[in-house]
């Protein structure tokens, strides 16, 4: 809310405030002025009076967080970073005496990190982001990126390990510009032959990239992103064991980052529901770089407020060392629910 004097009031502003005369109030806080209203205030010798700004109105965190500056400064970079990565790509692509752009994307990188101060406030601003809807490869890619960059905080690498991890992110799904976008992108159910064309992209961006002077690590990850421990991957269903642990990172972030994005076909899933699934999948991956990484994104979700399935609305508090998806809850009562109490009841958005 801000206060402004009454010669600066407009018809269609809310007052953010009551407004008393002699302790008498005359004008209730939500009222939409008009200029009776205006008129009544001067006769009264009202010199300023609180009204109700943009933001005000917002009732969710979707709402409230386009008003943050840094997520504002957030998405003017990401927009700006995304056009950079997207030419430098392309141009690598369709040049064959081009280098790869290794320091320039590291630059991108750099550059986004300085817009968020932690993961836990890149997770926000990821779920909140919305993507560009012609640019949806380079924009996973990016977002992955910066996931990636977090995790490797998170696991402690080292600055050649991070690096690494960085690079593979902006590279790894370079087979994808070969695929036509209306299978890539397809708002329904991919057919069997459709799919069949999606899982082709690995092996394709490997090709383009192999004779490349990337390192060993990034072609590997290329190959080999959608490979899982259990054999049950694609292209090659590559058991676990001869799977390059930069592509078991980026299997994980890929993961994340395709259900923290929304589809024509359903909304973003929240965190703690892209963990419930990571976990009930966990064969897939390999746990020893799993678990560290999901405690990371569920620890990051305390204090966030959440809606459940009966429409209650509460603040995690704690989470269960038992199962990371089923937090205690705080609402602004003061009561305390625990999710592992009441089975039938589960998160179903962040607000």
């Amino acid at each position: 809310m801000i206060t402004i004097a009454r010669l600066a009031l407009q018809p269609g502003m809310v007052l953010g405030e009551d407004i008393f005369h002699n302790n008498i109030c005359i004008f209730k806080a939500g009222t939409k002025i008009d200029q009776q209203i205006i008129e009544k205030m001067a006769r009264y010798s009202i010199m300023a009076v609180t009204i109700k700004e943009e933001i005000d109105f917002a009732n969710t965190h979707y709402e409230r967080i386009r008003f943050d500056e840094a997520f504002k400064n957030f998405e003017r970079r990401h927009r700006d970073c995304l056009e950079r990565y997207k030419n430098l790509l392309l141009y690598f692509l369709n040049s064959p005496n081009f280098s790869a752009p290794n320091d320039a994307l590291l630059d991108i990188y750099k550059e986004m990190r300085q817009t968020y101060d932690n993961g836990s406030v890149l997770l926000d601003f990821l779920y909140n982001l919305v993507p560009n809807e012609d640019e949806l490869t380079f924009n996973h890619c990016l977002n992955a990126t910066l996931l990636g960059g977090m995790f490797a905080e998170w696991v402690n690498m080292t600055d050649e390990e991070s690096r690494l991890l960085i690079l593979s992110c902006f590279y790894y799904d370079i087979g994808k510009l070969r695929l036509p976008y209306e299978v890539l992108w397809k708002p329904g159910k991919l057919t069997d032959e459709e799919f069949a064309i999606i899982k082709k992209h690995p092996a394709i961006g490997y090709q383009l990239i192999n004779k490349t002077g990337l390192d060993t690590h990034i072609k590997n990850v290329v190959a080999m992103h959608h490979e899982r421990m259990d054999g049950s991957g694609y292209p090659f269903h590559t058991p676990g064991e001869k799977i390059d642990t930069y592509a078991k990172y980026v299997g994980i972030i890929d993961t994340y980052i395709a259900m923290a994005s929304p589809r024509p076909y359903r909304p973003a899933l929240t965190p703690l529901e892209i963990v419930k699934n990571l976990m009930d999948n966990r064969v897939k991956y390999d746990n020893q770089l799993l678990i560290p990484i999901i405690k990371q994104i569920s620890d990051a979700q305390i204090g966030n407020t959440v809606k459940l399935s009966d429409d209650s609305v509460w603040e995690i508090f704690i989470i269960n060392p038992n199962d990371l998806t089923r937090p205690m809850l705080k609402n602004d009562k003061g009561e305390v629910l625990n999710l592992m109490d009441y089975p039938d009841l589960k998160i179903v958005k962040n607000i």
